[in-house]
């Protein structure tokens, strides 16, 4: 009879578990992402047309890429407030017009980093939001990294505005969310949710060197109230962090990975993706 009672109350605990644990969050729960980090950025010049499309052609699962707001209102894709690292001019973008960045180009020699497309230099023209999207999506999924948003008022509300206007809000037909957005920025992150709360958020955090991944439970519960994930660098990364996120129901992502063997590990642990200037690193 002991030996019944046992039974029936591991099940009941085990079905406990079970429930608790149920994954209830846009990202998935299996496999493994990869996330073309500013595209294919180790073979072409980072945040341009020609790095999304060939992160497409290394069969990346979604790329990612940063956005600032110019003088006049429009999303442009670059990484720095500043064009002066990876164009011939320099500058804060909100003090440009759209115009004025058109006449720019995305320096492939920049960083002594050649160009493998073979394409004329027009291909590497500082990209708007738009017309990354409207020339990949269908083929492409997006991680949109919110930048220096102090420094740009409105632009949460302008970047919700155009993935509606483009259909990138939702899921695929693989189950996908078509777009997600990340940033360090907090108040930026809970804005957007605000708007829309539909729209998966990652929430970008960074340790120190040597410091492991921790999170209070303070900080924990402010992440849970609007994010479906966490990025984090990849270092800091443990077996009991990660599965501490996992029964929590956050996705765990690291950054930036370039190493196979820590893309390996990461992906043992149980890691949901990484971020990688090499979607083709895995080989797969």
């Amino acid at each position: 009879m002991k030996k019944i009672l046992v039974i029936i109350s591991t099940a009941i605990l085990l079905s406990a578990c079970s429930i608790g644990n149920k994954w209830d969050n846009p990202m998935p729960e299996e496999g493994f992402l990869i996330i073309g980090h500013r595209g294919a950025s180790a073979y072409e010049p980072e945040n341009t047309l020609p790095a999304f499309e060939l992160a497409e052609d290394l069969n990346a699962d979604y790329v990612e890429l940063d956005v600032h707001l110019t003088k006049d209102g429009e999303l442009i894709v670059m990484h720095d407030d500043d064009v002066k690292r990876t164009t011939e001019a320099a500058g804060k973008i909100k003090d440009f017009t759209l115009a004025e960045l058109k006449q720019l180009t995305a320096d492939e020699k920049k960083g002594e980093k050649i160009a493998v497309s073979g394409r004329d230099e027009e291909a590497y023209e500082i990209p708007t939001l738009r017309e990354v999207v409207e020339q990949l999506k269908g083929d492409l999924r997006f991680v949109i990294e919110l930048k220096d948003a102090e420094q740009y008022p409105g632009i949460e509300e302008e970047l919700v505005r155009l993935l509606k206007e483009q259909g990138l809000t939702g899921i695929d037909a693989k189950g996908y969310p078509k777009a997600v957005i990340l940033s360090f920025d907090k108040k930026a992150l809970k804005q957007v949710h605000k708007i829309d709360p539909e729209i998966p958020l990652i929430q970008l955090i960074s340790f120190d060197e040597g410091e492991e991944a921790e999170l209070t439970k303070k900080e924990l519960k402010d992440i849970l109230s609007y994010a479906s994930g966490i990025n984090v660098s990849y270092e800091a990364l443990t077996p009991p962090f990660v599965n501490s996120m996992h029964d929590e129901g956050l996705a765990v992502y690291a950054y930036t990975v370039n190493d196979a063997e820590a893309a390996l590990r990461l992906k043992a642990m149980g890691v949901n993706g990484i971020a990688t200037d090499e979607p083709d690193l895995l080989g797969e």
